[in-house]
């Protein structure tokens, strides 16, 4: 009988260990990335391109020698109050998170000098890091470029 009890005792240690660790939260797992928005808006009606950052470089050589491999250029027609929003995971956001509009408009929509504004907004994890305005051309960064 000495034996069996040996035995039962090790099935069911080995059971309650393999359930341990599956209950196991993993307090440290490394995140995936930050989610990154890219908000765009304009006070009128613009036809034009967006460019966002959509994938974390490996270097800022590797940028420079193939940005359209990590950027991703979209045309646009900009209308007033209706955003146009991109999303990208982005492991270093501090780092790479930019965005960039520039439109122009058409007659009757630019009649008496007005020209509609653009406005760009980065948030990351739910938070606004850069937001800024400007005619043509806007571009939101979380570095100086």
């Amino acid at each position: 009988m000495t034996n069996v009890h040996k035995l039962a005792s090790a099935i069911a240690a080995v059971i309650l260990g393999a359930a341990f660790v599956a209950v196991t939260p993993t307090a440290h797992a490394d995140p995936t990335g930050h989610q990154v928005t890219y908000t765009i808006t304009t006070t009128g009606n613009l036809t034009g391109n967006i460019r966002y950052m959509n994938t974390d470089p490996p270097s800022q050589a590797a940028f420079d020698a193939n940005s359209s491999q990590f950027l991703t250029t979209v045309p646009a027609t900009f209308s007033a109050d209706q955003p146009l929003v991109y999303t990208a995971t982005l492991a270093n956001p501090g780092q790479w998170a930019f965005v960039s509009a520039s439109g122009g408009c058409h007659w009757p929509d630019c009649g008496s000098g007005s020209t509609p504004e653009l406005r760009c907004e980065i948030a990351v994890d739910g938070q606004v890091v850069d937001s800024r305005s400007a005619t043509t051309g806007v571009t939101c960064s979380t570095r100086p470029w």
